[in-house]
């Protein structure tokens, strides 16, 4: 039987396993029987022979929920190369420079139970000016959606939401009828 982790990883990370985006992030609630450690460190391990990783940034012992972090380590030491992203972390008060400090930083305000940390969409690789965008006003609808709320550039956003839908479909029915993560994940 298939591990229910590792469906609902292709499900919600396909685009990021096929090295469409940097980065994805997902809820899971983890069965009570089941160590999230274990079953997250077993996923990395896969995942790791092909240039991809997978982190728990945030844990919820009462819900037994775990937010997962899968990402690309090369495409997240691109994203930080950017000058303008790097200076949109300092704007937000982080004061690490390389993705690892920035991840455990957003994993420690995400503890403080504070409001959510939106600009971990920059990580995700989602546009900085749509992140700041929806940062400025977070109830304003945007252009359009997908992955995340785009409102600059609709025609390129969209374009990029329709391949990941399309990834996701593929990816999910190949691993429905049988195809390994590890056959899943592009390096």
């Amino acid at each position: 039987m298939r591990n229910s982790l590792e469906a609902e990883l292709v499900r919600q990370c396909a685009p990021t396993l096929a090295g469409l985006k940097a980065a994805s992030l997902f809820r899971f609630v983890f069965p009570f029987d089941v160590n999230p450690g274990c079953q997250v460190e077993a996923l990395s391990s896969i995942l790791r022979a092909k240039n991809l990783d997978i982190e728990l940034i945030q844990y919820d012992l009462v819900k037994h929920s775990g937010l997962l972090f899968v990402h690309r380590p090369q495409a997240l030491e691109t994203i930080l190369a950017d000058n303008r992203n790097r200076d949109f972390f300092r704007r937000q008060d982080y004061s690490g420079s390389t993705w690892q400090d920035i991840l455990a930083e957003i994993s420690f305000r995400l503890a403080q139970r504070d409001s959510f940390p939106h600009e971990i969409g920059v990580l995700l690789g989602y546009p900085l000016e749509d992140v700041e965008a929806y940062m400025a006003a977070p109830g304003e609808k945007g252009l359009c959606s997908g992955c995340w709320k785009a409102y600059t550039n609709p025609a390129r956003a969209r374009h990029f939401f329709e391949k990941c839908q399309k990834c996701t479909r593929i990816y999910c029915q190949c691993h429905a009828a049988g195809t390994s993560l590890m056959q899943l994940a592009v390096a």
